[in-house]
């Protein structure tokens, strides 16, 4: 075992050992090392310090450069520890680097981020705290696309990506939009190089259920020079996404109440097991719901019948889709002196998606045909009035084959300065102008019939829906099925923007 100590004759023993111990406790602890180092310098003894000079050898102090993935939660810590705001970070360790995809699945990992609607291989939809309204910017700026008012999170790759910060709190610095927070996406610049640079990576990601393999390729071209005028840099950063993924659910339509089986217990101008649709008996949409104790009742005229919920029908969708995303970040840089820097970047999103879904529909809520023994076409949960399974006779449905395609592409081009009047004044301008434009179409061919029975079960024990038809070939048969409805439409989506603003940051030096 390493002891820390003042072990004579072996100082650059001690001082390595005490590092690399600070290292491995974290970013916390460096202050520390370099205070028991001092100590052991001071401890030394008087024999240490007058030996011949003749048998004193050159003493090495050791470097110890943190690099990696310690130094990413170091530069986080730092971030968080600094800033006014309430603010989390997710630093790249090195050139595309970034742990995940895109940007969401990165932010993922970061407290107080939920990410819900995943769907496609990837995720959907962000919230901070709980709260979906989210201010999306790009290296500070506000940016949109054509297809709605936020850019997507899940266009901006990961490769193109330096840093991310999430703002939980808000000021007067920011923009006002955004009630849950903000999320800044910081791309790279040459600047942020102390030189040449240049990146190849390549990803694959398998995605079961549609039995393919993703790639995800990019690739970044950096350097930097001192000419006559100044310093400048160059920054080239490309990447490219194709995923193919598939979707299969079988879901259960909504739950409605229906009248009692028994005769006995129905109401006047109803038949046994009959939807009631009299929203005088009942309102739809209520908070609380219906009551689900078995023998709960309504009442029908100033008089209780007791009810049975069930759904009402049975979803099955098998969409299938191939989604493609194009992404270029262009950066240049110029430092003429110390205390002014200038940067023009451009950004590119490309987005393409094509889905192909296979929808199945059916009723299940049909009273007409449920034979000589309603009662017994039905089994509930126990000490429930809700119903689990059920066979239906002669209920409408219909298969659709719909297809979509869809093509976003944006575009940003920004011109900022950075400039240190004085040790007390530091002024920064930006001005930019994006464009967006987006369009989808959209079609579908319906087939539908009356099928002679089905019998559905909402918990087969597995806690999902299962049903079968009286017959499953005829779901393959084109003579049982009628052509119905073909539907299309398309629409098309174009906005711009160009927006200029210029901040102060002044040390007033009150309180000093």
């Amino acid at each position: 075992m390493n002891t820390i100590g003042t072990s004579t004759g072996r100082p650059s023993r001690n001082l390595k050992v005490k590092m690399s111990v600070a290292v491995l406790m974290g970013a916390g602890l460096l202050s520390s090392a370099s205070a028991w180092a001092q100590a052991a310098a001071e401890n030394t003894t008087p024999a240490e310090n007058t030996a011949p000079a003749e048998n004193t050898a050159p003493v090495e102090t050791p470097t110890v450069v943190v690099t990696g993935v310690k130094a990413s939660l170091i530069k986080s810590l730092a971030i968080k520890r600094t800033s006014d705001q309430v603010v989390e970070s997710v630093i790249a360790e090195d050139i595309g680097k970034l742990p995940d995809n895109n940007v969401v699945e990165a932010l993922q990992r970061v407290t107080g981020i939920q990410v819900t609607d995943r769907a496609g291989g990837e995720v959907g939809t962000i919230s901070i705290r709980g709260l979906p309204d989210v201010q999306t910017t790009w290296n500070g700026r506000n940016i949109f696309t054509a297809s709605g008012a936020q850019v997507a999170l899940q266009d901006i790759p990961s490769t193109l990506v330096r840093q991310i910060d999430v703002y939980k709190t808000r000021d007067a610095s920011q923009l006002e939009t955004g009630i849950a927070g903000q999320i800044d996406v910081k791309s790279l610049r040459p600047f942020d190089f102390k030189g040449p640079k240049v990146s190849l990576s390549g990803r694959g990601t398998y995605l079961d259920p549609a039995e393919k393999t993703n790639p995800q390729l990019s690739g970044m071209l950096s350097n930097r020079w001192q000419t006559g005028f100044g310093e400048v840099g160059a920054l080239v950063n490309l990447s490219e996404t194709r995923t193919k993924y598939r979707n299969e659910s079988v879901a259960p339509g909504a739950m409605v109440p229906f009248v009692s089986a028994n005769p006995a217990e129905i109401p006047a101008g109803y038949t046994p097991l009959q939807r009631i649709t009299d929203t005088s008996i009942w309102t739809p949409g209520t908070r609380t719901g219906l009551p689900t104790a078995a023998g709960s009742t309504l009442d029908f005229n100033g008089k209780a019948y007791p009810y049975y919920l069930s759904r009402d029908a049975i979803f099955q969708a098998d969409l299938q889709g191939e989604r493609k995303r194009s992404s270029a970040n262009i950066a240049l840089q110029w430092k003429p002196n110390s205390s002014s820097v200038y940067t023009f970047e451009s950004m590119y999103n490309g987005y393409r998606n094509k889905t192909f879904n296979q929808l199945l529909f059916s009723f299940v809520d049909w009273w007409g045909d449920l034979g000589n023994d309603p009662a017994g076409s039905f089994t509930t949960f126990p000490g429930t009035n809700i119903i689990k399974s059920r066979t239906v006779g002669n209920v409408y449905g219909f298969n659709s084959g719909d297809y979509t395609t869809s093509a976003t592409d944006s575009r940003v081009y920004a011109l900022n300065g950075k400039w240190d009047l004085g040790d007390r004044l530091r002024l920064e301008g930006d001005v930019s102008y994006q464009s967006s434009t987006f369009h989808t179409e959209f079609t579908a061919t319906r087939m539908d019939r009356v099928a002679p029975s089905i019998s559905v079960d909402f918990n087969d024990g597995s806690d999902n829906t299962s049903f079968h038809f009286n017959n499953d070939a005829d779901l393959i048969d084109p003579t049982k099925w009628n052509v119905a409805q073909f539907f299309d439409n398309a629409n098309r989506n174009k906005g711009s923007a160009a927006t200029a603003n210029l901040t102060g940051v002044y040390d007033a030096d009150w309180g000093r």
